[in-house]
């Protein structure tokens, strides 16, 4: 079976200037000799601290990050992405409607009558309704900005989406609404996620294999249950300790 996503020893870096005021600048890796592969319908957690160079990996997998050596390889189109803050991630002054059909604007050919069927089978899918096409995001829950966001990734039809701490800015409630979104999701799709977080027990709820990241090397990784039941790593373990 052939992955959707291979990473193979990566190592990435960012230049930044010694001093506020220009001067020599400095190259500093982030991410060490990381690979690691996303297979088809898998939901591979991404875990660790802030500045454990989660992001970088994110940025590097959707090709944003150019300063990098190894290979990253996509067996599927670009992946699409949610973000942990919906708010800024969706534009302020475009309704809800606009916001989602302007992906398939870019990305396909269909005439404007299927794309606002489009539109509205998604909303109807990701529980809103065809209603909220013409609301604003501010208009909306953090929530229900949230279904949007994930209504804006997958209504392309990717293969992979990388969400990256799409539950941490909402309360206990609403993120257990979202995670059963987002597995209704996949199912419905046959998605992949790579799902980046800190919070353990949002991993254990719903991934398959997890990836332990600490400066930037991938220090631990293994299915879900093995990982927790069976942890390898000391990091891992203090990870574990912390979330309990």
């Amino acid at each position: 079976m052939e992955p959707i996503l291979e990473v193979k020893n990566l190592n990435a870096y960012y230049t930044e200037s010694r001093s506020l005021f220009g001067g020599r600048e400095k190259r500093r890796q982030v991410l060490h000799d990381v690979s690691f592969t996303i297979n088809p319908g898998e939901t591979l957690g991404l875990v660790g601290e802030s500045g454990s160079g989660k992001t970088t990996l994110c940025r590097a997998v959707l090709g944003m990050l150019k300063d990098y050596d190894g290979s990253i390889i996509h067996h599927s189109e670009k992946p699409q992405m949610v973000f942990q803050d919906p708010f800024s991630s969706l534009n302020p002054v475009k309704t809800v409607g606009w916001i989602l059909e302007e992906p398939l604007k870019i990305q396909t050919k269909l005439p404007k009558s299927d794309r606002k069927a489009a539109v509205n089978a998604i909303l109807t899918q990701v529980g809103l309704g065809p209603e909220y096409a013409e609301r604003l995001p501010n208009e909306l829950s953090g929530g229900q900005r949230q279904r949007v966001s994930i209504a804006s990734a997958v209504i392309t039809r990717p293969r992979l989406v990388i969400a990256d701490e799409p539950v941490s800015a909402l309360d206990v409630t609403i993120q257990a609404q979202i995670l059963h979104l987002l597995a209704d999701m996949k199912q419905k799709y046959d998605l992949s996620y790579l799902f980046i977080s800190h919070d353990l027990n949002v991993i254990y709820q719903i991934c398959d294999r997890v990836l332990v990241m600490q400066h930037g090397v991938i220090v631990e990784q293994n299915t879900v249950e093995e990982l927790f039941q069976n942890p390898q790593h000391p990091y891992t373990k203090q990870l574990l300790l912390a979330a309990e």
